[in-house]
């Protein structure tokens, strides 16, 4: 256990040092928008100084990977306010959407990969696994302009755009908040689903037929047990291990998949963050969202790797087993 917290730790430090790189290597600076013709050269070295940049390049590196161990992401020079905050305020609502999003797909496709995989081979499951291929193969993007168009512009029964009512017409009550979110997330949400659940389905597809030719189900058979109960309670429970091991690890993906739709529906959450950021060259807040992402996901595959000891008693933490 200490030797993988240890490499995820150097992980992290790795992927420190190559953000301050690659961002810094872009042209230009993010306080270009703050200087102007008319300012004097005393004026933009107090501008430099307020944001380290008149420091060699190899202490602001230094002092980088102090305050982003410490916690300290600094301010950002667009919004005016602690990077921290703006984390806070933007994360939650990224994950209200791709939350969601996450729930439907790891509900919808194990169900349907556990029926094709029990009947793999048949002509239900020719035509339900090929369609879904064609699905995931369609980029998010296509699909939410698609849905946009349907539910909102021609029938008119969902909105395409933001988290709330701008201008709303009704009392802001706990549930008028409630009823408005649900409502403006039904777009993204269908958007995203659609094509959500496919990849949980070709995990859980193949998993599930390996398990039909294990023993146990045998056993089960000649106890007389019902092919329903044979399925549920003795093959998919089995085959739904690396379908686990998936979503704990899909789980650190949440945020990255948020930037193209949530800039799609101008949903304010990480992802539009991300690349306003990058657009205005915020290096703060550009840096931060990057980190977070490679953190979560450095995270979520230590935790695979203990909680895969506890879904498989076969393997052995720590062990070459």
């Amino acid at each position: 256990m200490a030797k993988r917290i240890v490499v995820s730790y150097l992980t992290l430090l790795v992927i420190m040092s190559l953000l301050f790189v690659l961002l810094r290597s872009m042209p230009g600076s993010f306080i270009t928008s703050m200087i102007n013709p008319q300012m004097t050269r005393e004026q933009i070295e107090r501008i430099r100084e307020t944001w380290g940049l008149n420091e060699p390049l190899w202490r602001q590196y230094v002092q980088f990977m102090i305050n982003y161990q410490t916690g300290d992401f600094g301010r950002s020079p667009t919004y005016s306010t602690a990077v921290s905050e703006l984390m806070l305020r933007r994360l939650p609502r990224t994950l209200i959407l791709f939350g969601s999003t996450f729930i439907v797909g790891y509900i919808v496709g194990p169900l349907v990969g556990m029926y094709l995989g029990w009947w793999r081979g048949s002509n239900k499951d020719k035509s339900i696994f090929s369609s879904s291929l064609l699905m995931y193969s369609m980029p998010s993007f296509w699909i939410a302009w698609l849905f946009i168009w349907l539910f909102n512009y021609h029938l008119g029964w969902l909105p395409s755009s933001y988290m709330f009512t701008q201008f709303p017409e009704f009392e802001w009550t706990a549930f008028t908040v409630m009823r408005d979110v649900l409502y403006h997330l039904a777009l993204p949400l269908l958007s995203v689903s659609f094509i959500g659940w496919v990849g949980a389905m070709l995990i859980m597809r193949p998993s599930m037929n390996n398990v039909t030719e294990e023993g146990y189900v045998f056993l089960a058979r000649a106890k007389g047990l019902s092919e329903r109960t044979v399925m549920l309670k003795h093959a998919a429970r089995n085959a739904l291990i690396p379908v686990a091991t998936g979503a704990i690890v899909g789980l650190a993906f949440i945020i990255d998949g948020a930037v193209v739709i949530e800039n799609v529906f101008s949903w304010p959450g990480m992802g539009q963050l991300i690349v306003n950021a990058v657009l205005s060259r915020d290096f703060p807040v550009a840096q931060a969202a990057f980190f977070v992402i490679a953190a979560l996901i450095v995270v979520m595959r230590l935790f695979t790797d203990v909680v895969y000891t506890y879904l498989d008693p076969r393997i052995k933490f720590g062990e070459g087993e």
